[in-house]
């Protein structure tokens, strides 16, 4: 018995390759196959009037109606994320895109993408915190002692109009966030010699 760390999934976040990659349009299912592990997903979607937090972070009134669809990620059947998602159904109201699982296509952007919706960035807050206790069922963690979670709040616009909000959570032990963000080209000032 050796005591080397486990591989964990690497999530990639930039740009996260959404629009010109051959494949699933589903980032967890890339992360997952780039891994060499066998992507699946389990997603229950309802209607519910926004809580106050999610509106807040939609941009939408309290009590709005939304999409609230929370999934369960697994990696070679073993549990390895949690989300739960939340859409004004003001914008996917009455779509093909409506219920998150149910459509042509998968995965927040390619499913605006199908709607005319173009979204153009997303922001994400990164902590990490206990498991709560759900959590620790869910995602098949060691009772044993304390366990932490990495948690993501991450919300998804288009020009000004946030698209979709969601929690995610990843275990701290099984997870590599990777975060590559482009910097603006550098321009030389025009005071300086050799600018003209």
């Amino acid at each position: 018995m050796t005591d080397e760390e486990p591989p964990r999934l690497i999530r990639r976040a930039h740009s996260r390759g959404m629009r010109d990659r051959v494949g699933s349009t589903s980032p967890f299912a890339r992360d997952s196959e780039a891994a060499g592990k066998r992507p699946s997903w389990e997603a229950e979607s309802r209607k519910i009037p926004a809580p106050p937090q999610v509106a807040a972070r939609l941009g939408i009134p309290p009590g709005d109606p939304v999409m609230h669809t929370r999934y369960r990620y697994l990696a070679d059947d073993a549990p390895i994320q949690l989300a739960d998602s939340y859409e004004p159904l003001a914008l996917t109201g009455g779509t093909r895109v409506e219920y998150p699982e149910r459509g042509p296509v998968v995965g927040v952007v390619a499913r605006m993408d199908f709607i005319g919706v173009a979204i153009d960035r997303f922001t994400e807050e990164v902590t990490t915190r206990p498991a709560l206790p759900e959590e620790v069922d869910a995602l098949g963690l060691d009772r044993r002692g304390g366990r932490w979670v990495i948690a993501v709040e991450r919300t998804y616009h288009a020009g000004r109009t946030a698209i979709e909000t969601a929690d995610i959570a990843f275990p701290g032990d099984r997870y590599r966030l990777v975060y590559e963000v482009p910097v603006d080209p550098w321009t030389p000032p025009s005071d300086q010699p050799g600018a003209d």
